[in-house]
């Protein structure tokens, strides 16, 4: 099976203060395309800083990135931006929602500039419904409660039909029933999936493991 994400001895240091903290250390690790990898390992281990890099959100220290045969570490600011735009749904932990928006409107945020046909705009009303949050399409994030914004955020990162969707902790404002639901959702789409949790009950014998601890790759299966 071809690899969609290549990971070359990636390093990631950043200052705080007058101390430079070492947030990944020669991570190196493949995914091969449409499988479900999870990230998992302690608080503050550099998991979400790893998701950022692969998001183009963030550039490493030092370190190659490649995703479906580009070199994300080699893309200038455009390119980064056309590369999101297109090809990356991701999922923020903190929803990163605009607070005027509709929860319909920020699903289609990311059409909005070059325009939303009708066709678009029914394929986000039915994400909206398959993640729970069909009665609330008019409702601004305010309105809703903090499971119920990870949803609309999770549809948001579908519609595009990405070829890999990132999610930090997708599921960590749901219950067990919506988490369930929700990580099968994630699942059914024809894309490479990882996912940063904390909850080691979603993973399966079938899917590949990052586990990451103190910047280290410590298991890669």
């Amino acid at each position: 099976m071809p690899n969609m994400i290549e990971a070359i001895d990636v390093d990631k240091s950043f200052l705080s203060g007058e101390d430079t903290v070492e947030a990944l250390r020669g991570v190196s690790f493949t995914v091969p395309e449409k499988t479900c990898t999870f990230i998992v390992g302690p608080s503050g281990s550099g998991k979400s800083t790893l998701l950022y890099l692969l998001g183009a959100l963030d550039r490493p220290t030092s370190g190659t990135i490649r995703i479906a045969d580009e070199d994300v570490t080699a893309m200038n600011e455009s390119q980064q931006d056309v590369y999101r735009r297109n090809k990356v749904g991701f999922v923020y932990q903190s929803f990163n929602l605009i607070s005027n928006l509709s929860c319909l409107d920020n699903v289609l945020l990311p059409y909005i500039p070059s325009g939303v046909t009708s066709e678009l705009r029914d394929k986000a009303v039915e994400l909206l419904k398959q993640v729970g949050v069909g009665n609330r399409l008019k409702h601004k994030p305010s309105q809703l409660s903090g499971g119920q914004q990870q949803r609309v955020a999770i549809a948001r990162a579908l519609v595009k039909d990405p070829v890999v969707i990132l999610a930090d902790e997708p599921t960590g404002n749901l219950d067990r029933s919506g988490g369930d639901a929700i990580v099968q959702l994630l699942r059914s789409r024809e894309s490479t999936l990882l996912v940063v949790t904390h909850d080691r009950r979603f993973i399966t014998p079938d899917d590949r493991v990052l586990e990451i601890e103190d910047g280290l790759l410590k298991t890669n299966c």
